[in-house]
């Protein structure tokens, strides 16, 4: 069975986004307009503050984004990004973000980007606009 554009992009972006590799990420799901990452936040994942460092919880979000909005094949890069930051999260816990897909246009998509921990509290909620460049994110 010949792979869906969708499972292409999880492939790409898997094998050429070192953050992922980096900061211990698994992309657990891929579908057109949505994606799902999680990782386990270790101790060289905290802050001064001895709790994980927000810039993990953003790149984690930003990852599941990437994942959604190039995920209908149309190179796809983030315009507009924000964040709200919820609930710390400590050393060992286990965080998941899901990007849902809100507005799919010619040229943008908006998109909102949930992130929890395991007991589904929400940790950060993210807003995020992608610009559709026109040309083919697979090949």
């Amino acid at each position: 069975m010949a792979d869906t554009t969708h499972e292409k992009v999880r492939k790409i972006i898997n094998e050429k986004d070192r953050l992922i590799s980096c900061f211990g990420m698994d992309i657990i799901e891929v579908k057109k307009g949505s994606a799902a990452v999680r990782m386990k936040v270790g101790k060289d994942h905290v802050n001064a503050a001895d709790v994980c460092h927000g810039g993990v919880i953003f790149s984690l979000a930003d990852v599941a984004f990437a994942l959604g909005c190039n995920s209908h094949g149309i190179l796809s890069l983030a315009l507009d990004m924000s964040i709200s930051f919820l609930k710390a999260v400590q050393v060992g816990e286990t965080i998941t973000a899901r990007c849902e897909e809100r507005h799919a246009g010619k040229s943008t998509g908006c998109y909102i980007i949930e992130v929890s921990d395991a007991a589904n509290n929400l940790v950060a909620l993210v807003k995020a606009t992608a610009f559709r460049k026109g040309t083919p994110f697979v090949k």
